[in-house]
């Protein structure tokens, strides 16, 4: 879907949150809103998040503060069951990058109640995934939302 309306406000306030991220090059902001209003927001960084191990694939390392886990650490579970979390990666360009959540910030924002999460795809679109239909194998797969945005760019060529 396209960045519009309130998709853009939000997405806008999470670019603003991801510039102040100290990462060189994934710079994540996170906005977590309930009832169209701002509850918390958040940027990635480096510090380890010890809880989030248990979502983790040790595989893959330690747990770090993605700008997901930011916006809802120490928030009550009676604001985040039902809320929307958006989510926005800047590159260096200062572009909208594919913000797709990682497998455990998707279980961990499933865990505490999230319904909704939008991320950015590119300039142009984002994408949603509801959390109140479960998750599944294709909400790990990042090439979908990809395809969907080049597709939708050709038609309007």
């Amino acid at each position: 879907m396209s960045i519009e309306g309130k998709n853009r406000r939000f997405m806008n306030i999470a670019k603003r949150i991801a510039q102040e991220s100290g990462g060189p090059d994934y710079k994540h902001g996170a906005v977590l809103v309930r009832g169209g209003q701002v509850v918390n927001y958040s940027h990635n960084c480096l510090r380890p998040v010890n809880w989030a191990n248990r979502f983790r694939n040790h595989q893959c390392g330690h747990a770090t503060q993605h700008a997901e886990l930011g916006a809802i650490l120490g928030i009550s579970r009676k604001k985040t069951t039902g809320s929307t979390i958006y989510v926005a990666r800047i590159g260096s360009d200062g572009h909208f990058r594919l913000s797709k959540p990682c497998p455990m910030c998707l279980q961990i924002m499933e865990h505490v109640g999230i319904k909704r999460v939008v991320y950015t795809v590119n300039d142009e679109h984002v994408a949603e995934i509801k959390l109140t239909q479960g998750i599944d194998e294709e909400h790990f797969n990042y090439m979908p939302a990809l395809r969907s945005a080049k597709r939708k760019e050709k038609r309007n060529e």
